[in-house]
Parts: C-alpha cells; sequence; structure tokens
C-alpha cells in the first residue's frame, strides 16, 4: 500500500484525483520525444501515439495535446459542437455497437454508453476540467465496465479523432 493510500484511504475521492493527474503525466510523458536541434519532426511513442514536435517557443505537442491546435480532426475545428464531434467519431469508428447519450447535471455532462447486444461494453463521460464528480466513474468500477472521461474545456487538450479513438478502441479491448 502507498503513502497516498495509507493517508487517504485506497477509494478516497481525492485519492483518486492524485492518481488520474499522476497517470494522466506519465501517459503525457511517455508520449514526449524531445529533440532540441529539430523544429518539427513527427515521431512515435510507446504506443504508436503520434507525437509532433514544434520549435521551442511554442513548446513540444503530444498525441493530442500542445500549445497548437494540430492539423487532424478535433473538437475544435469539427463543424459542430464538442458533442456532436464525439458522437461523429464515436459513431463513425464503433459501427458495431449501439451507442446511446444522455446530457446529465443541467447538460454540463454527456454520457455515452456503448452496448455489445443487452452488455454494457463501455461508458464515456464529456465533462468539465473543473467537475469533481466520481459516482459514475466509481459505479462503472464497481461494476467492472470500461469507463473512460474526456474533459471538453480543458486548454490545449484538442481530442483528435485519433486520441479518441485510440482511448476507446483500447478501452473496448480491440
Amino acid at each position: 500500500m502507498g503513502l497516498f493510500s495509507k493517508l487517504l484511504g485506497e477509494n478516497s475521492e481525492l485519492g483518486g484525483l492524485i492518481k488520474d493527474v499522476a497517470n494522466a503525466i506519465k501517459q503525457e510523458s511517455v508520449n514526449l520525444h524531445e529533440n532540441e536541434e529539430t523544429k518539427t519532426e513527427t515521431t512515435y511513442g510507446n504506443d504508436n501515439a503520434e507525437v509532433i514536435e514544434t520549435d521551442r517557443k511554442t513548446g513540444p505537442s503530444g498525441f493530442s495535446w500542445g500549445p497548437v491546435m494540430p492539423l487532424d480532426e478535433n473538437q475544435y475545428n469539427f463543424n459542430g459542437t464538442y458533442k456532436e464531434y464525439f458522437d461523429h467519431v464515436f459513431r463513425s469508428d464503433f459501427p458495431n455497437y449501439h451507442i446511446e447519450s444522455v446530457d446529465v447535471n443541467g447538460g454540463r455532462t454527456t454520457v455515452f454508453t456503448f452496448w455489445n447486444g443487452d452488455k454494457k461494453a463501455l461508458v464515456v463521460e464529456l465533462l468539465s476540467r473543473k467537475s469533481s464528480v466520481y459516482k459514475l466513474r466509481a459505479d462503472c468500477k464497481a461494476e467492472g465496465i470500461p469507463y473512460l472521461r474526456f474533459y471538453y474545456d480543458y486548454d490545449g487538450w484538442w481530442n483528435t479523432r485519433e486520441y479518441v479513438k485510440h482511448r476507446a478502441s483500447n478501452a473496448l479491448g480491440l
């Protein structure tokens, strides 16, 4: 049992948040490829996540994050709302699943549920970075259902189509 688990308890919301932040930082650091001499270069990280380096003035960019919006399709250059964007990606890239969506929390959160026949295959939550809700994630964990969340208003997090598809595919075991 780690220090944070001992101090906060394994299932505390703060402990879960700290673990999520640490995992996100770890994953993005894996995707970085530092090359001081190159202005722009495309390389591939451990999980074939595209990494794009920009010049030192703008800093490095990762698979779906960074100071410069990528040219790849993403929630900000899509001709529609972020909800329409995610709906488009999920339905186009996962046609073998029945996908339902519902708005909750006064429309501030959208939940997509992927169904494989009569079995829940994946739950995806779109929410504000300011949100501190963890109930759905905890419920999915208790039921053994894969869960993902995407923040729709986090500056520099672009949610490119390949990033969304990659995370959903991994969660679905594809």
